[in-house]
């Protein structure tokens, strides 16, 4: 997964980065908006942004999904962080 840094620099976790962020608040109720803010299908391809609102930050995921075999797959995720945001 590849984010923007606070410096404009790219980032990269990788999905066991990504998930040990979150062993702290795992099972925690956050209070926030999801918004699905577009949906872009093209064949076996989609793209689909999707906006997290939460008190003093907004999250924007931009994410990729390919369809194989019937089922959509994510293939990436790409996110930006906007603090002080909300």
């Amino acid at each position: 997964m590849f984010f923007v840094r606070k410096n404009d620099e790219l980032g990269q976790l990788t999905q066991e980065q990504w998930y040990k962020g979150f062993e702290k608040s795992a099972g925690k109720e956050e209070k926030g908006d999801l918004q699905i803010a577009s949906v872009d299908v093209t064949g076996k391809a989609a793209s689909v942004k999707v906006v997290e609102i939460y008190e003093g930050s907004t999250y924007t995921d931009y994410i990729s999904l390919l369809k194989l075999a019937d089922v959509w797959k994510i293939v990436n995720k790409i996110f930006v962080v906007e603090k002080g945001a909300a």
